[in-house]
């Protein structure tokens, strides 16, 4: 209503005759204010039409994640679940801690090595100890973007900051036995010592289901498969098919009937794994979260939606601020500007590593992203900024993106 009238207003602040100015404001107001309104209105149901025909189920696939102390994790919780690690931590792993602190921190604590005592059933060991980004939470990251491959669902960066607060403490020195077991691992960090949180757990909005699928055999030119219908409970969540031992495998999601086409070729399932991707019920969740809840939730517009099945051959600074701004997580910085030739500050983690990006280009042009982050104690602002640059780097192969905290 308000661009309305200043549109009209601005058509009349030319006239200087009050007689004509008075009229010409009868004619805009009485005639053209109503060819503005249906305008909009015609507009509004084209988006609404457009929209309904290109279906998007992305928001059923925002993932949500945080980080509470084990004991802190709602049992009925509908929205959050342990990101189970199913006994991956590999040789030489002693535990995981997570450190409370940013991540310049991070990094000077994994250049160095700490003595440590380890209890473990076999008896007391002293041995040198060092730190790694944790493998087995980076594994459970790597294997759902395998299931989204598999599901032909489009992927996005998943924005868990904390993953990167928690360490694997390996023994450097081998002292340890390999079938003992670990008890208790007390690690004197130093200066790191107070921003030491035992016990912690990352928890995300994704569990896993058992259903039993009504299973019928198919033919596909002269070849046969077997098809499994899995009704879908609940409308409002995302899935993902996960059957054992099947590597190649086709989903089909039947939206209007509610249903779930998984087929296979290997075998029939009498039990078949669903990932499901529960919705965030805030006023239902009671688990104990230790820091505010990140996730790689976003806001479209209709623009939006029709820019992301459009090629992109030019970068501007509103290009860039128009796909952050799309983002949840861009609510925590301001976007000073966007720089070609420009080194970061820091080197950034590559938050997809498992993706293999091809390119011809092997001298990729540096652009450089300035943001000012609106809390600069924020102890996770480096690993927001990763996330962002992250799904700025899957839009375009051509450009080596990196980011700058000013």
């Amino acid at each position: 209503m308000d661009h309305k009238k200043e549109l009209l207003a601005s058509r009349i602040a030319k006239i200087h005759d009050p007689v004509q100015k008075r009229l010409l404001q009868d004619v805009l107001v009485d005639v053209f204010d109503p060819l503005l309104t249906y305008n909009e209105e015609s507009f509004a149901r084209l988006e609404q039409k457009i929209d309904g025909e290109r279906k998007d189920p992305d928001s059923h696939y925002y993932i949500h994640t945080g980080v509470c102390k084990k004991d802190g994790i709602d049992s009925a919780s509908r929205s959050f679940f342990e990101v189970f690690t199913k006994g991956r931590h590999s040789e030489g792993c002693l535990g995981t801690l997570f450190l409370a602190c940013d991540h310049i921190q991070v990094k000077k604590c994994l250049s160095g090595t700490y003595r440590a005592r380890v209890e473990t059933d076999q008896g007391e060991y002293l041995t040198t100890v060092f730190l790694t980004y944790c493998q087995a939470y980076q594994e459970v990251i790597y294997e759902l973007y395998r299931h989204f491959l598999a599901n032909r669902r489009r992927w996005h960066t998943i924005n868990c900051p904390f993953l990167y607060k928690f360490l694997d403490i390996r023994d450097q020195e081998g002292v340890v036995p390999k079938d003992a077991v670990i008890l208790k691992v007390s690690v004197d960090l130093g200066e790191f010592s107070d921003f030491v949180i035992d016990d912690a757990a990352l928890v995300w909005n994704l569990s896993e289901q058992l259903c039993k699928p009504k299973v019928e055999v198919q033919a596909a030119g002269n070849l046969s498969y077997y098809a499994h219908r899995i009704l879908l409970e609940d409308s409002q969540s995302g899935y993902l098919a996960a059957p054992e031992e099947e590597d190649l495998f086709s989903v089909v999601f039947c939206d209007f009937k509610g249903q779930l086409l998984v087929r296979t070729q290997k075998e029939a399932h009498p039990q078949l794994k669903l990932l499901k991707i529960e919705p965030f019920y805030e006023q239902k969740d009671h688990t104990k979260l230790l820091y505010p809840i990140s996730t790689n939730k976003r806001k479209l517009r209709h623009a939006d939606r029709q820019a992301m099945g459009q090629p992109r051959f030019l970068w501007t600074k509103g290009e860039v601020e128009r796909i952050l701004g799309s983002y949840e997580a861009f609510l925590d910085f301001e976007l000073l500007d966007v720089r070609p030739d420009m080194q970061g500050e820091v080197e950034a983690i590559d938050l997809n590593p498992f993706i293999r990006l091809h390119s011809f280009l092997k001298q990729k042009r540096k652009i450089a992203v300035l943001l000012r982050p609106k809390d600069r104690e924020d102890i996770f602002r480096y690993e927001k900024m990763f996330f962002l640059l992250s799904e700025l780097q899957l839009c375009t192969d051509e450009y080596a993106w990196t980011g700058i905290l000013c």
